[in-house]
């Protein structure tokens, strides 16, 4: 993502709570917090709105203290944390800083400094207010050596460079022609995230009318509600099938009952009882429990075969989503036990940090793995979506493609993407490698519908 960080200005201020509220840290001034000193202060900034912020304090000589580092929840992972962490490190250095300390009560953030700082924990302080996490009654205070960091920074960061190199691989039959499926919107990319992502029911249309027009055949579908949140409610998927049906007859509409923000089977299987023009041709069936960087995503076996029944009693063809090689030994189970039969549908998913990497050995490894009569789609999450795209095709697989998993065109994350672009850059890849475009007919009867 390209962000600037800058020095804070007093007229930042009111953007700078606003920062921290989702984060329950804009009490201030509070018996825990005292008043900002906007001279110790940097703000992040994404198209000039102010997106991050954090500070510092000297409290003496050789010692410092961090204050206040938030960034909007849903721009977690994208770098900018750590970039303004390491701005506020460097002007404490600069000052003859020594030794850091900090407070932090939320386990993920305290593993966060001691994994890319060193930081140590050297004691623990009772907290007057619940900062929104009622189960720890303590801030634990953490320490690093800001000296001995410094000094080794460049050594580390060079030793981090040379593991990748080594040990996270470079991207790399008469085909069938390719079936392009876009996944448009997903549960986490916001406007404030790219500007492109559509998110009202009449965006998601037109995108879907858009990437069907530029060879998309498979448009899988997230709904969100009036406010922009993920929604699992059925009405917002009858609208947007409906619509799409209406404009493009041909285009295979997959729908979503993923686990990462709703957890009960109502929740999930209502839009599998849509009907008419509405009814799903397809909808995504996760074959298992996974974490991404934002959080797990929950899908327990009885879960699984429950969604798999309901599909298969309203006629409506399983996206098999695989992120692991177990995952698809479930869907052998699902077969074995009559929930799934006859053509198999699988996107193979890589590259997020806690399942199968984005690697050929990986995918031929997946690919290998499923059962017989299955055709496979393959992608990879963020940066690794282009490289697996096109190892899919070289490998007469099919492609998944979108904003869901990759906002960005390039891979050092300039250009913010459109789904037209990204699946027009299919086509054009597809093409300079023989490899013809499925028609809306073609695609049905491959996928078996």
């Amino acid at each position: 993502m390209k962000f600037i960080i800058e020095k804070a200005k007093q007229e930042d201020y009111p953007e700078m709570i606003k920062v921290l509220t989702p984060w329950n840290m804009h009490h201030i001034p509070s018996p825990e917090a005292e008043e900002i000193d906007i001279s110790c202060f940097f703000v992040a900034k994404v198209d000039n709105k102010i997106v991050g912020v954090c500070g510092y304090k000297i409290l003496s000589e050789n010692k410092g203290k961090t204050r206040l580092l938030a960034v909007y929840p849903e721009l977690k992972g994208s770098g900018i944390g750590k970039a303004l962490q390491d701005i506020r490190l460097e002007a404490m250095y600069s000052a003859g800083v020594k030794t850091v300390v900090t407070n932090a009560d939320r386990p993920d953030i305290i593993l966060w400094y001691k994994k890319h700082y060193g930081y140590y924990e050297i004691g623990k302080l009772n907290k007057v207010s619940s900062h929104g996490l009622d189960n720890v009654e303590y801030w634990t205070t953490l320490e690093m050596d800001l000296e001995r960091y410094m000094t080794q920074k460049k050594t580390l960061e060079e030793q981090k460079q040379q593991y990748i190199l080594m040990n996270d691989p470079a991207p790399l039959s008469p085909y069938t022609p390719l079936i392009i499926n876009a996944c448009l919107t997903g549960m986490i990319p916001t406007k404030t995230s790219t500007r492109y992502i559509p998110v009202s029911v009449d965006e998601i249309v037109e995108d879907a009318i858009n990437v069907y027009d530029a060879g998309a055949r498979i448009v899988h579908l997230h709904a969100r509600d009036k406010e922009g949140n993920p929604t699992y409610e059925a009405r917002y998927y009858e609208e947007m099938i409906t619509a799409i049906r209406r404009e493009r007859p041909e285009m295979i509409c997959c729908v979503s009952t993923s686990g990462r923000n709703f957890k009960e089977i109502k929740q999930r299987a209502e839009v599998l009882y849509l009907s008419g023009r509405a009814k799903p041709d397809m909808a995504s069936l996760t074959l298992g429990s996974l974490n991404f960087s934002t959080g797990p995503s929950i899908n327990s076996l009885d879960t699984i075969q429950e969604l798999a029944m309901i599909m298969k009693e309203q006629g409506i063809k399983p996206e098999l989503e695989v992120f692991d090689a177990g995952m698809i030994n479930v869907a052998k189970y699902l077969e074995r036990h009559g929930l799934i039969n006859g053509k198999k549908y699988f996107n193979l998913l890589l590259g997020n940090i806690n399942t199968a990497p984005a690697t050929i050995g990986d995918l031929a490894h997946l690919v290998n793995a499923l059962p017989s009569d299955s055709v496979w789609a393959a992608t990879g999450l963020g940066g690794f979506q282009l490289p697996m795209n096109t190892a899919s095709i070289t490998a007469g697989g099919h492609v998944r493609v979108g904003l869901e998993d990759a906002i960005y065109y390039d891979y050092k994350q300039t250009t913010l993407a459109t789904n037209s672009d990204l699946v027009k850059r299919i086509v054009r890849i597809a093409k300079e490698l023989q490899r013809e475009i499925a028609t809306g007919e073609e695609a049905r009867k491959m996928v078996g519908i």
